[in-house]
């Protein structure tokens, strides 16, 4: 199994919005450690802020084939799956979700890309429904606790009419 490289050199280059120096440092890394998927995620990200979507969705998909981690496989996911709605690949954006979201239950982050994967498939009522629910059931809302019972009941008969 492959394993998680010091990304530091990258991830400062990153944050000073030197992406083309990211990829091109990135690039000979990858040449060393081809099918390390933490290098393919990392480059994705980087292939997204250089607004090259198609190669990013093409590495985050060779990185799925590389037997990521389970904690890397996540957000290898949420990327491909983020990128593929952008794309207007609902469809597929959506089944990589769904598929996620049964390995991964309970993940706020997934559900919250589901949500907006849902939205964009207009299935906008399913979308509004699981955000309401992780909206009712975080505990950082702690001026919820009183309504917590009221505002349940709501996210499962929102569609009932009076």
């Amino acid at each position: 199994m492959p394993t998680e490289p010091d990304l530091t050199l990258i991830r400062h280059l990153k944050n000073h919005h030197k992406f083309e120096e990211a990829r091109e440092q990135l690039a000979q890394w990858m040449e060393q450690e081809p099918d390390n998927p933490y290098l393919e995620l990392e480059m994705g990200m980087i292939l997204d802020e250089l607004n090259r979507i198609t190669d990013a969705v093409r590495l985050y998909r060779e990185a799925l084939e590389h037997d990521p981690p389970k904690v890397l496989k996540r957000r290898i996911i949420i990327a491909l799956a983020n990128d593929l709605r952008l794309a207007g690949q609902i469809y597929d954006a959506r089944l990589w979700l769904e598929q996620a979201r049964q390995e991964f239950p309970h993940d706020v982050t997934l559900d919250l890309f589901y949500a907006l994967t849902l939205w964009n498939d207009d299935d906008r009522g399913s979308a509004f429904r699981l955000l309401w629910t992780l909206i009712v059931n975080e505990p950082a809302f702690k001026d919820l606790d009183p309504y917590r019972a009221t505002l349940r009941y709501y996210s499962q008969h929102f569609n009932d009419r009076a």
